[in-house]
């Protein structure tokens, strides 16, 4: 049980703690925006990187524990074409609850697209697609189910942290009508297929239309 409630803490709390605390008043202040955003990108994977060898080190658990499994040629296919829906799913929810909640020139998809280069976004949508699945669905979920026994309770601790380390980089808007029903839509996939890849591919399928955005713009 100690060594869960430690990798649970590596898996949420840190990354958590990292984006609403640490980033935002010691590293944005003092470099250029570009680097603060690698800086992110380098904390999410060394974060993924340790708990994948706490998972085989500390716990002695092979990964497949936290849902590290081989996919068939299928299933990816169907991942790509479930990301692709959700994608296309995404312009229609930010319309829906932009009426809700006044327009925002800051932390909407046009911005972000506007302000980093085409690279930087598919590093982004990489580091996005496979950290975050590794800490807030594949170990955080597998783990959680353990403790509490409960899927729904697993799903919503995990689904609060994820939301969270959303919580500096886009408006209100974007947070509540994409990164929520997302992250429960990618929740409910990963308890359905418990396979890592698959809601890896989902994710980066989601986000790659940033990359073409940025591409076009």
């Amino acid at each position: 049980m100690k060594k869960t409630i430690l990798g649970l803490s590596i898996s949420l709390v840190l990354p958590a703690i990292f984006v609403l605390f640490i980033s935002p008043t010691i590293i944005k202040p003092n470099v250029a925006e570009p680097i603060f955003v690698l800086v992110g990108f380098g904390i999410f994977w060394g974060v993924a990187l340790v708990v994948l060898g706490f998972t085989r080190t500390v716990e002695n658990r092979p990964l497949e524990t936290i849902g590290w499994k081989p996919l068939s040629w299928k299933s990816a296919l169907m991942a790509v074409g479930l990301g692709v829906l959700l994608s296309l799913a995404v312009p229609v929810l930010t319309l829906l609850v932009s009426a809700i909640f006044p327009p925002s020139d800051t932390g909407t998809i046009t911005q972000v697209t506007s302000n980093f280069p085409w690279w930087m976004l598919l590093l982004g949508v990489l580091t996005a697609g496979i950290t975050e699945e590794i800490l807030f669905r594949g170990y955080a979920l597998e783990r959680l189910n353990e403790m509490t026994g409960n899927k729904w309770i697993s799903g919503l601790i995990s689904l609060v942290f994820f939301v969270a380390v959303h919580a500096t980089g886009w408006n209100i808007a974007h947070i509540v009508g994409v990164v929520l029903p997302l992250g429960i839509i990618l929740t409910g996939l990963y308890f359905w297929q418990r396979n890592l890849l698959f809601v890896m591919i989902v994710h980066m399928v989601i986000n790659l239309p940033l990359v073409f955005m940025a591409l076009f713009a």
